[in-house]
């Protein structure tokens, strides 16, 4: 009874190493297939065509608008995820807005992976209308790995400017250490000193606000703060949007609006307009309104996920040949020395029952 109970106890734990063991190969092949499908998949997506900067996107947008009444809409920092982002955007869409304007700091950290996820998270929208960026001390970086030349080669100019009916629009690149170079300001004070006479309405949009507006304002040091406001002042510019804050502040400084909005989805900060949202801009034959669209955050599934696949994962595989190659061979590695271990245990456990079996049967 004893030698019969001590086989059957060791064939039991055979089938439960082999089931284990087929377990987790399944597992780990699984878990490869999803980093290539996944990393492919981030690797190939194009960007839209309504997403970015575009020559074609602003005609398409000049051509098309009723100059007379037009929505747009605003929002700033949308970083770790874009859940909370489409979701504004999603409430957004009914208006029919003739564009939207993200402030920068659209992916959390400027590494062309990040870039590229956000791209086919916006090809997944399906947007009906052009979506311009503003570049965000998040989203480039002069020393790489995704600098301002990125940004252009991939969405278009960093800093433009188009006229709709009697509004002027100017963006700027003035995301930190690109500030420094004063080249943002060149740039406004250039356009502005060729459009503001024939326009009635100009808005400009920027990542950081200009510093000093109101202590309210969590954001980066702006250089050439004092020159920005003047310039406002002196060309009569209407409204200023910028992010880089965490959350809503709205002030007003010698006939400019300064709207700070940076509620896309990154993490609040401050105590004041500490919500998520965006703004709807309305222009109804010659007025001009604003309103918050508020809403809580969407917590980030798939998109959090492929991100972290597409970063850390597939440059494993992809990053030479030679890496694919070592990454594959040590996956085949594992597996076999899973079997082999197996196969060895299976030996180890049946001459160990034949020795007792033997010991027993004298």
């Amino acid at each position: 009874m004893r030698r019969t109970h001590n086989i059957g106890h060791g064939h039991r734990m055979k089938r439960l190493l082999c089931v284990l063991g087929m377990l987790i190969a399944c597992l780990v092949l699984i878990a490869f297939v999803t980093v290539v499908i996944v990393g492919a998949r981030v690797q190939t997506t194009k960007v839209p065509e309504l997403l970015g900067n575009s020559s074609a996107n602003v005609c398409g947008l000049t051509t098309s608008t009723n100059p007379d009444s037009f929505t747009f809409l605003v929002v700033g920092d949308v970083q770790h995820g874009t859940a909370t982002f489409e979701h504004l955007l999603d409430v957004g869409r009914a208006d029919k807005p003739a564009f939207a304007v993200i402030l920068g700091d659209f992916v959390s950290d400027p590494e062309s992976a990040r870039h590229k996820v956000f791209v086919l998270e916006m090809s997944e929208e399906a947007l009906e209308f052009p979506l311009f960026l503003v570049p965000g001390n998040h989203d480039i970086s002069p020393d790489g790995p995704f600098r301002v030349e990125d940004f252009e080669q991939t969405y278009g100019p960093a800093q433009f400017h188009f006229t709709i009916g009697k509004c002027l629009f100017v963006f700027l690149n003035n995301a930190p250490p690109y500030d420094k170079s004063g080249t943002y300001l060149a740039f406004m004070e250039e356009v502005l000193s060729e459009k503001a006479e024939h326009v009635r309405d100009i808005f400009v949009f920027m990542h950081v606000p200009p510093s000093g507006l109101t202590p309210w304002v969590q954001a980066r040091e702006l250089y050439g703060s004092e020159k920005f406001m003047e310039l406002a002042e002196r060309f009569r510019v209407r409204y200023v949007f910028a992010g880089d804050h965490h959350g809503y502040v709205k002030t007003d400084r010698d006939g400019t609006t300064y709207i700070v909005t940076g509620g896309g989805g990154a993490r609040l900060r401050g105590v004041h307009g500490r919500f998520h949202h965006l703004i709807r801009m309305a222009v109804q034959s010659g007025s001009v309104t604003e309103t918050v669209i508020a809403t809580e955050r969407r917590m980030e599934g798939p998109e959090l996920l492929e991100e972290n696949i597409a970063v850390h994962l597939w440059p494993l595989i992809t990053r030479s040949s030679r890496s694919g190659t070592l990454a594959l061979s040590v996956l085949v590695a594992a597996v076999s020395l899973l079997i082999f271990s197996l196969g060895l245990w299976k030996r180890l456990s049946h001459t160990m029952i034949a020795l007792k079996a033997g010991g027993w049967a004298r």
